[in-house]
Protein backbone atom coordinates (compact mmCIF):
# COMPACT_ATOMS: atom_id res chain seq x y z
CA UNK A 1 0.00 0.00 0.00
CA UNK A 2 1.16 3.38 -1.03
CA UNK A 3 2.40 5.29 2.25
CA UNK A 4 0.44 8.45 1.48
CA UNK A 5 -2.85 6.22 1.54
CA UNK A 6 -1.52 4.26 4.73
CA UNK A 7 -0.93 7.70 6.56
CA UNK A 8 -4.53 8.77 4.85
CA UNK A 9 -6.39 5.79 6.63
CA UNK A 10 -3.86 6.61 10.09
CA UNK A 11 -5.40 10.07 10.00
CA UNK A 12 -8.68 9.06 9.55
CA UNK A 13 -8.44 6.21 12.80
CA UNK A 14 -7.03 9.30 15.09
CA UNK A 15 -10.07 11.19 14.00
CA UNK A 16 -12.55 8.48 14.51
CA UNK A 17 -11.09 7.26 17.86
CA UNK A 18 -11.19 11.15 19.18
CA UNK A 19 -14.60 11.33 17.90
CA UNK A 20 -16.03 8.65 19.72
CA UNK A 21 -14.80 10.14 23.00
CA UNK A 22 -17.50 13.28 22.37
CA UNK A 23 -19.73 12.97 25.24
CA UNK A 24 -23.45 14.51 24.73
CA UNK A 25 -22.46 17.84 26.92
CA UNK A 26 -19.35 18.40 24.28
CA UNK A 27 -20.71 18.85 21.14
CA UNK A 28 -21.11 22.60 22.15
CA UNK A 29 -17.84 23.29 23.29
CA UNK A 30 -15.29 25.50 21.94
CA UNK A 31 -12.34 24.34 20.10
CA UNK A 32 -8.95 26.61 19.41
CA UNK A 33 -10.17 27.63 16.09
CA UNK A 34 -12.64 30.53 17.02
CA UNK A 35 -14.99 29.94 14.51
CA UNK A 36 -16.16 26.45 15.46
CA UNK A 37 -17.42 24.36 18.11
CA UNK A 38 -16.79 21.12 18.39
CA UNK A 39 -20.24 19.89 16.25
CA UNK A 40 -18.64 22.38 13.32
CA UNK A 41 -15.54 21.18 13.62
CA UNK A 42 -16.91 17.84 13.24
CA UNK A 43 -18.98 18.62 10.45
CA UNK A 44 -15.86 20.10 8.77
CA UNK A 45 -14.01 16.98 9.02
CA UNK A 46 -17.32 15.01 7.74
CA UNK A 47 -17.75 16.92 4.69
CA UNK A 48 -14.13 16.74 3.40
CA UNK A 49 -14.26 12.58 3.25
CA UNK A 50 -17.49 13.05 1.70
CA UNK A 51 -15.65 15.37 -0.87
CA UNK A 52 -13.11 13.18 -1.16
CA UNK A 53 -14.73 10.28 -2.86
CA UNK A 54 -15.90 12.15 -5.55
CA UNK A 55 -12.99 13.92 -6.33
CA UNK A 56 -10.51 11.50 -6.31
CA UNK A 57 -13.07 8.63 -8.85
CA UNK A 58 -12.82 11.95 -11.08
CA UNK A 59 -15.59 14.04 -10.54
CA UNK A 60 -15.30 17.40 -11.81
CA UNK A 61 -15.76 19.95 -8.64
CA UNK A 62 -19.73 21.25 -9.74
CA UNK A 63 -20.90 17.01 -9.77
CA UNK A 64 -18.69 16.46 -6.43
CA UNK A 65 -20.69 19.19 -5.37
CA UNK A 66 -24.17 17.70 -6.36
CA UNK A 67 -23.26 14.37 -4.67
CA UNK A 68 -21.93 16.36 -1.58
CA UNK A 69 -25.32 18.46 -1.14
CA UNK A 70 -27.24 14.98 -2.04
CA UNK A 71 -25.71 13.27 1.16
CA UNK A 72 -27.57 15.88 3.42
CA UNK A 73 -26.75 17.58 7.03
CA UNK A 74 -24.69 15.15 9.14
CA UNK A 75 -26.29 16.55 12.48
CA UNK A 76 -28.78 14.24 13.04
CA UNK A 77 -26.52 11.16 13.41
CA UNK A 78 -22.28 12.75 13.38
CA UNK A 79 -20.64 9.71 14.32
CA UNK A 80 -22.95 7.41 12.03
CA UNK A 81 -21.92 10.32 8.76
CA UNK A 82 -18.24 9.86 10.02
CA UNK A 83 -18.34 6.29 9.83
CA UNK A 84 -20.14 6.18 6.45
CA UNK A 85 -17.88 9.53 5.10
CA UNK A 86 -14.50 8.20 5.94
CA UNK A 87 -15.03 4.64 4.83
CA UNK A 88 -16.26 5.76 1.45
CA UNK A 89 -13.09 7.77 1.23
CA UNK A 90 -11.07 5.34 2.25
CA UNK A 91 -12.81 2.90 -0.43
CA UNK A 92 -12.28 5.72 -3.15
CA UNK A 93 -8.60 6.41 -2.44
CA UNK A 94 -7.80 2.78 -2.60
CA UNK A 95 -9.72 2.19 -5.56
CA UNK A 96 -8.54 5.24 -7.90
CA UNK A 97 -4.95 5.75 -6.22
CA UNK A 98 -2.64 8.70 -6.25
CA UNK A 99 -1.67 9.26 -9.82
CA UNK A 100 -4.46 11.54 -11.05
CA UNK A 101 -5.65 15.29 -10.46
CA UNK A 102 -8.65 16.56 -8.98
CA UNK A 103 -10.82 19.46 -9.68
CA UNK A 104 -10.93 22.08 -6.67
CA UNK A 105 -11.46 25.68 -6.12
CA UNK A 106 -8.11 26.91 -7.08
CA UNK A 107 -7.44 24.30 -10.38
CA UNK A 108 -6.67 21.19 -10.78
CA UNK A 109 -4.58 19.73 -8.16
CA UNK A 110 -2.32 16.35 -8.02
CA UNK A 111 -4.38 13.94 -6.34
CA UNK A 112 -1.33 13.04 -4.44
CA UNK A 113 -0.71 16.75 -3.02
CA UNK A 114 -4.64 16.75 -2.20
CA UNK A 115 -4.26 13.99 0.03
CA UNK A 116 -1.11 14.96 1.38
CA UNK A 117 -3.63 18.22 2.59
CA UNK A 118 -6.41 15.98 3.84
CA UNK A 119 -3.70 14.29 6.03
CA UNK A 120 -2.48 17.58 7.58
CA UNK A 121 -5.85 18.51 8.11
CA UNK A 122 -6.90 15.22 9.58
CA UNK A 123 -4.20 15.20 11.84
CA UNK A 124 -4.47 19.02 12.97
CA UNK A 125 -8.42 18.39 13.42
CA UNK A 126 -7.41 15.71 15.64
CA UNK A 127 -5.69 17.68 17.63
CA UNK A 128 -7.81 20.60 18.05
CA UNK A 129 -10.81 17.33 19.03
CA UNK A 130 -8.45 16.53 21.39
CA UNK A 131 -7.81 19.72 23.36
CA UNK A 132 -10.91 20.46 22.87
CA UNK A 133 -12.80 17.34 24.30
CA UNK A 134 -9.82 16.67 26.89
CA UNK A 135 -8.68 13.45 25.12
CA UNK A 136 -5.37 12.13 26.44
CA UNK A 137 -5.01 9.69 23.52
CA UNK A 138 -1.23 10.10 22.07
CA UNK A 139 -0.60 10.79 18.46
CA UNK A 140 1.10 7.63 16.52
CA UNK A 141 4.87 8.61 15.97
CA UNK A 142 4.08 6.83 12.56
CA UNK A 143 1.69 9.67 11.34
CA UNK A 144 3.39 12.78 13.01
CA UNK A 145 6.41 12.42 11.76
CA UNK A 146 6.12 12.68 8.54
CA UNK A 147 3.06 14.94 8.53
CA UNK A 148 5.80 17.41 10.57
CA UNK A 149 8.37 16.30 7.41
CA UNK A 150 5.00 17.63 5.11
CA UNK A 151 3.72 20.63 6.58
CA UNK A 152 7.51 22.02 7.14
CA UNK A 153 7.80 21.97 2.52
CA UNK A 154 4.35 23.96 3.18
CA UNK A 155 6.49 26.94 4.14
CA UNK A 156 4.69 29.87 5.85
CA UNK A 157 1.22 28.43 6.56
CA UNK A 158 0.12 32.27 6.59
CA UNK A 159 0.43 32.88 3.11
CA UNK A 160 -2.35 29.94 2.41
CA UNK A 161 -5.55 31.50 0.98
CA UNK A 162 -8.38 32.90 3.04
CA UNK A 163 -5.97 33.30 6.24
CA UNK A 164 -6.32 29.81 7.22
CA UNK A 165 -3.52 30.04 9.67
CA UNK A 166 -1.98 32.28 12.45
CA UNK A 167 1.64 33.18 12.72
CA UNK A 168 3.73 29.94 13.76
CA UNK A 169 3.95 29.23 17.64
CA UNK A 170 7.80 29.01 19.22
CA UNK A 171 8.07 25.47 20.20
CA UNK A 172 11.51 24.39 21.36
CA UNK A 173 13.82 22.22 19.64
CA UNK A 174 13.52 19.48 22.14
CA UNK A 175 9.74 19.55 22.33
CA UNK A 176 7.97 16.10 21.04
CA UNK A 177 6.81 16.15 17.20
CA UNK A 178 3.38 16.76 17.98
CA UNK A 179 4.18 20.22 19.45
CA UNK A 180 6.43 21.61 16.38
CA UNK A 181 3.67 20.86 13.93
CA UNK A 182 1.27 21.95 15.88
CA UNK A 183 2.97 25.38 16.44
CA UNK A 184 3.91 25.75 12.73
CA UNK A 185 -0.14 26.01 12.22
CA UNK A 186 -0.46 29.08 15.00
CA UNK A 187 -1.49 27.05 17.77
CA UNK A 188 0.12 26.79 20.97
CA UNK A 189 0.86 22.81 21.87
CA UNK A 190 0.27 23.60 25.89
Amino acid sequence: MDEMVSLFLMGQREFGARLAEITDDQWNGPTVDDDWDVAALVDHLIDEQRWLGPLVSGQSLAAAGEAVEAMGPAASDRAGAWEKASTSAASALSSAGLDGEVELSRGMTPTRGYVGEMIFDLTVHSWDLGQAIGSTRPFPDELIEPVYALVQQYGDLTAFPGAMFKAAVAVPDDAPTVDKLIGLTGRNPH
